[in-house]
């Protein structure tokens, strides 16, 4: 079947339906390894047709709005597809990491609430009985004219007739809140033409086939797993093995081995994921991995690294991965999902250093040339057929291929604007270039042209500048991430500025929790040795040290719900003197630490609760089950490493596992 022949994406998911109904066409492993229920195209189908039916007697018109709040899952899909069906547009949100941080959670829910005006919200059981029992009078007040349901109780419903409303490429058909993690979020209007303009083009560019495998354990809250992983598979006839995102971060394997079992052909994944399986899957437990079923794999959503790729290609090559599956490419949820990826795999472009960042041009080096000279530019492909790549000068002018300025995109995929947002849709989506036409997105990332290929340099608004040179966020990020004592993705880089007005490099980096917990100790050994190591390394590799050094309990660094780092928010927090989670403020001349005074040791269930709170940021309760405390899985993951490494023994954290349990398995060893 050929998808690209309809107009819009509810035609084809029931002419798939009609044509293959028994097809499978989302396998969801409830645990992350074994399979507990499946769907094909027509079950998808029929539950759709269901959920618009009911939320039409329901009084629920077209253009309605409706949050979907839930974990990847079966309900999840069901309740996509069926807002579809209907013509409402979806707003799928993130979960709140649990009941206890819901506070925490209605701080950044409530913005999005207001903007979206939504008739329904669709949760959990569990966080439809917090909403409707126990918020505040005034939270209450904000949900005045908004049903609230649960996903299971809404999809049992009595079936009602579904009246099919008319829906062409130009309808927006829903809508993708922006992470935020440059400023405030938006929603994004996505329209019926451009998510088939899209995913026709990232068909192509994955070589998706029918009845092909897709494994998927990204947020479907999010675009990259929602539109990529999901939808994406599904409009080209394939299958989707779904597992949530904590059975990756708990065992990476899981994602590898889903791939292996069901003979997966395709993946998409964000760069920390790759390396998080290089840290956690063990040289024997890559005898258990086939993965010369693998076709591609795109790696994006957060600027892709060269040699930590090649690190993963390499390991992973004997266990059959082929050496061009892994294909860094770039997007957005502005341009639906993708906009350019390298059909190749992994290619590097080596620059020499100083000359981009002083001269923002490229200039090709040696491979061999010392890392502190040279920069590897990772090949982000081509510009997608019918779709046009620009980059601006300070003059609205179109740069030549080598020289760095503002990446500007235009093309059916495109996305319609920010939803009741004019002027922000007029600033990002209606940017002239001398000479064209067209309007252009401007996508707010620096980045350039090299022999028809796009090459990421960096977010324009997170860029250093010092001495007239440029430095970018990420690169000095990735070279904090080589120091074993800070936790890992949990380092800032940026700008400030001092008395003197003159910008200054700052890092802030989050520190291991196990090396904290004695805070005299930590002042006056641990941090100078930490300290010496940041200076060290950022001035190997980039010939300038951070003249400023915030080092941060973990857990304060702010992250966007899709896990990246909010500069904007955390340099305005940071410029305080004090705020909560700041270990230690450094500069150049700052005196050592306080003398350490020794304590008393303290118990094998004092030490676990400590460091409990230390890592997770939350007060430890010793019998309830760590995986249901509220927190993020990675972290979860992080106590768990820690503990390991503290008491030299392994555990296997199951759903009930509690620290209670994690003590007597000590003490039993």
């Amino acid at each position: 079947m050929l998808a690209q022949q309809f107009s819009n994406i509810v035609e084809v998911s029931q002419q798939r339906a009609l044509i293959h109904p028994e097809r499978e066409c989302v396998i969801f492993l409830e645990d992350g390894e074994n399979q507990s229920e499946s769907i094909t195209y027509r079950d998808n189908d029929r539950a759709a047709r269901h959920l618009a039916a009911v939320l039409q007697d329901k009084g629920i018109s077209k253009g309605d709005r409706i949050l979907i709040i839930l974990p990847n899952s079966l309900e999840f899909i069901n309740i996509f597809y069926g807002c579809l069906y209907g013509g409402f547009l979806a707003v799928p949100l993130s979960e709140p990491a649990g009941t206890k941080q819901m506070a925490a959670y209605m701080e950044t829910f409530l913005p999005t609430l207001k903007v979206s005006k939504p008739s329904l919200l669709i949760a959990t059981t569990e966080m439809v009985d917090f909403l409707l029992n126990k918020l505040t009078p005034e939270q209450k007040s904000i949900f005045a004219g908004v049903t609230i349901a649960a996903d299971k109780e809404i999809l049992a419903e009595t079936d009602v007739e579904f009246s099919p409303p008319e829906i062409n490429k130009h309808d927006t058909a829903y809508l993708q809140f922006t992470s935020g993690s440059t400023g405030t979020p938006k929603g994004i209007m996505i329209g019926h033409g451009n998510i088939m303009a899209n995913l026709e083009e990232a068909r192509k560019f994955m070589q998706l086939e029918e009845e092909n495998g897709t494994a998927v354990w990204l947020p479907l809250f999010h675009d990259f797993g929602l539109v990529a992983g999901l939808m994406g598979a599904l409009y080209s006839g394939g299958f989707v093995v779904l597992m949530t995102p904590a059975h990756f971060i708990r065992k990476p394997l899981r994602w590898l081995a889903a791939i292996s079992k069901y003979k997966c052909a395709y993946s998409y994944v964000p760069p920390f994921a790759l390396d998080l399986c290089i840290k956690k899957i063990s040289e024997k437990e890559l005898e258990q991995l086939d993965l010369s079923c693998m076709v591609s794999v795109t790696d994006g959503s957060e600027p892709v690294h060269y040699l930590p790729t090649k690190k993963f290609i390499e390991r992973f090559s004997t266990c059959g991965l082929k050496p061009d599956v892994i294909r860094p490419g770039f997007g957005l949820a502005e341009i639906v999902i993708m906009f350019s990826g390298c059909k190749s795999g992994l290619e590097g472009l080596c620059v020499d250093r100083h000359v981009l960042e002083t001269k923002g041009r490229v200039e090709l080096i040696d491979n061999n040339t010392p890392e502190a000279d040279k920069k590897m530019l990772v090949n982000l492909g081509p510009q997608m057929d019918d779709h046009e790549i620009v980059i601006k000068g300070d003059e609205n002018q179109s740069l030549p291929e080598g020289i760095v300025g503002e990446l500007m995109v235009c093309g059916p995929s495109v996305a319609q604007g920010y939803y009741n947002n004019d002027q922000a849709t007029e600033e990002i989506f209606r940017q002239q270039i001398k000479g064209k036409e067209q309007l252009f997105l401007t996508t707010g990332d620096s980045a350039l042209l090299w022999k028809g290929d796009l090459y990421f340099a960096g977010r324009i608004k997170d860029i250093i500048i010092i001495r007239g040179r440029n430095y970018y966020p990420h690169d000095i990020e990735q070279v904090l991430s080589l120091v074993e004592e800070l936790r890992p993705g949990c380092m800032m880089a940026y700008a400030s500025k001092g008395e003197n007005e003159l910008e200054h490099l700052t890092t802030a980096v989050e520190v291991r929790a196990d090396l904290i917990k004695d805070s005299a100790l930590f002042l006056k050994y641990v941090m100078p040795a930490v300290d010496h190591k940041i200076i060290e390394i950022v001035g190997e590799y980039f010939q300038i040290i951070p003249s400023e050094r915030l080092y941060l309990e973990p857990g304060t660094i702010a992250k966007t719900s899709s896990g990246k780092i909010r500069h904007q928010h955390n340099r305005l927090v940071f410029k305080s003197s004090q705020f909560d989670g700041l270990i230690e403020r450094v500069f150049s001349s700052e005196n050592e630490g306080d003398s350490y005074e020794a304590e008393e040791k303290p118990s094998l269930e004092s030490e676990i609760l400590t460091l409990f709170e230390k890592i997770v940021s939350l007060k430890p309760d010793f019998d309830q089950p760590i995986l249901s405390c509220g927190a993020d899985s990675v972290v979860i993951v992080e106590f768990v490493d820690q503990i390991e490494k503290k008491y030299q023994q392994d555990f296997e954290v199951e759903e009930n596992t509690t620290l209670k349990d994690i003590a007597r398995q000590i003490k039993q060893s």
